[in-house]
């Protein structure tokens, strides 16, 4: 009898912890999705950048990007 009374309190226990540990993460992920988001965006926005930086230099320099033609082609 001794061991029905101790183990109740160890299965109700691990019970509660198993429901309110998944509620515990899922309030952590909005905030990690919204840093994430924030990251992503500052990235694009150095990467827009750096691709506006680059076809200046090429306006600049005169480049057009225009590859000759393979003698194959003609």
């Amino acid at each position: 009898m001794k061991i029905r009374s101790l183990l109740l309190p160890a299965v109700v226990a691990a019970a509660l912890t198993v429901l309110i540990a998944p509620a515990a993460f899922a309030q952590q992920d909005p905030q990690a999705d919204k840093k994430a988001e924030d990251a992503k965006k500052a990235e694009d926005a150095k990467k827009a950048e750096a691709k506006k930086k680059a076809d200046a230099e090429k306006k600049k320099s005169g480049d057009r990007g225009v590859e000759p033609e393979e003698e194959g082609d003609k």
